[in-house]
């Protein structure tokens, strides 16, 4: 079964002026969206969500519900009937052995920590080609906007592909595993002036986790101020 996780990056810009020609310079698109986002970014804990919010047990419910009822295609029936048909044994098709899903698992939580973690420092430099964020733990994410997939790794060794194209103010990607769960990320970040207290950088990842509706879906928040030189 083909596991999909989709991560929408949103940058947007924003801002007032007490002049009707900065409204105007804050409202309009701007043609070159890249510098919107570079800088050193320091995490903002008393705004922020925890990193770890209803992280880990998460995807071992929604993994537990997944098995049981997910499985698509033929020979494996659901409710009694599957049951009966299998006598209890496990089906020699779909489903995984103990040994199987505890990697899959942490392969899971290894590459959704990576993923999710917020850095306490964050450099972010942008160009035409290429935006890098480095991380203060050492972590390089790079995005190449070119709307092709790039290949990587998140975690330790879950296979990533990442596909970055920019929309105007906003530089959207898109991420794919394989895995049997079904998870889906959007991760926002947004850029906004805050008068006095200078710019903060917003970052909402909202990801959701089989096909649970609301209730699979968990979001964090975190708020960046610029690092004072």
């Amino acid at each position: 079964m083909r596991f999909t996780l989709t991560v929408l990056v949103i940058v947007a810009l924003s801002g007032a002026s007490g002049s009707a020609r900065g409204l105007s310079e804050a409202t309009a698109q701007p043609q070159n969206p890249e510098p919107a986002i570079q800088g050193v970014w320091l995490l903002n804990y008393e705004l922020s969500d925890d990193p770890s919010f209803q992280f880990e047990g998460m995807d071992r419910e929604r993994m537990r519900g997944r098995g049981r009822a997910g499985d698509r295609g033929g020979g494996r029936g659901r409710g009694g009937a599957g049951g009966a048909r299998s006598g209890g044994r496990r089906p020699e098709r779909g489903m995984p052995s103990p040994e199987e899903a505890t990697r899959m698992r942490q392969g899971i939580q290894d590459a959704m920590r990576d993923l999710m973690t917020a850095p306490r420092r964050m450099t972010i430099v942008a160009t035409e080609g290429e935006v890098v964020a480095t991380y203060g733990d050492g972590r390089v994410i790079r995005l190449i906007p070119d709307d092709r997939e790039h290949r990587g790794i998140a975690g330790t060794s879950m296979q990533v592909t990442r596909k970055t194209r920019w929309e105007n103010a906003k530089l959207v990607t898109d991420i794919r595993l394989e895995t049997r769960v079904e998870i889906r990320l959007e991760q926002t970040y947004e850029v906004r002036f805050q008068g006095e207290e200078g710019e903060q950088l917003i970052v909402t990842s909202r990801f959701t986790i089989g096909r649970f509706g609301d209730d699979g879906v968990r979001e964090l928040r975190r708020v960046y101020d610029v690092e004072s030189l």
